[in-house]
């Protein structure tokens, strides 16, 4: 192990893991008389620094190190196991911006100035903003190809403009209640639609129950145009029936 004096340890920096290590390893490299390098001496000091969350959420590899990289190791569990605390911190600070009667740009500058010290990527700031845009809205910018926060603010303003909506109501009432929501929009008209098709459906069947009622009350004796020759001849002395003939049928409709 290298042979140096205590160095002084900040603070490490809960919101940020990635931060404090980089912090961290400046520290290491001004240690006196020489910088520190020696990965078990780097884990020894990590180990000692970290706050009482971080090394619970690295338990595992603080009690099994390993010999190769102990360092290097913790380091990594480390800014990817906080790092979640921080997305989620991220989220909470941001969730709370609603669109309201503003226009979308003006919202995502909001955001952006908010996100400014916490290092957010863009695809997050993105998946942020889409969240508190109008379900139409977002089902339009969904099929746009490599968008970025930016734009998507920009055509978010457009879209708005074409569609105006009632945006005070969507940001009043969650996206699963909203009534301007294109899916209740389209269960609406999908309703509408099957309405008219029973009345439809009935208007048709009285006009045919009409039909037949009055075509009971008259006279259903055959007809020579509909009887075959043999039946016009002999009526029901008749043996050798040639279809198409309705006698029978009218036989039939008078019993």
């Amino acid at each position: 192990m290298e042979d140096i004096s205590a160095v002084k340890i900040p603070a490490f920096v809960s919101s940020d893991p990635a931060l404090w290590f980089g912090m961290l390893e400046s520290t290491f490299e001004l240690a006196v008389p020489k910088p520190i390098t020696d990965e078990r001496t780097k884990y020894n000091y990590c180990v000692a620094h970290l706050s009482t969350d971080a090394a619970m959420a690295a338990r595992d590899v603080i009690l099994s190190p390993g010999s190769i990289n102990p360092y290097s190791k913790l380091k990594d569990e480390v800014i990817a196991r906080c790092g979640e605390s921080k997305s989620q911190e991220i989220r909470r600070l941001l969730a709370g911006d609603q669109l309201g009667d503003r226009k979308p740009s003006e919202l995502f500058r909001v955001m952006q100035r908010r996100s400014e010290s916490h290092n957010v990527t863009d695809s997050l700031l993105l998946e942020l903003f889409l969240q508190q845009l109008p379900p139409n809205v977002q089902s339009i910018l969904a099929r746009i190809q490599s968008l970025t926060a930016q734009k998507a603010s920009e055509v978010a303003n457009r879209i708005l403009e074409v569609t105006p909506i009632q945006v005070s109501a969507v940001s009043k009432y969650s996206r699963a209640n909203s009534d301007d929501s294109s899916e209740s929009k389209l269960l609406k008209e999908f309703k509408l639609i099957q309405q008219e098709v029973k009345a439809l459906r009935r208007s048709r069947s009285f006009s045919r129950n009409r039909f037949d009622s009055r075509n009971r009350g008259k006279s259903t004796k055959p007809t020579a145009s509909n009887l075959c020759w043999d039946h016009n001849k002999f009526a029901t002395k008749a043996r050798k029936c040639i279809q198409p003939c309705s006698f029978q049928e009218n036989l039939n409709g008078q019993e």
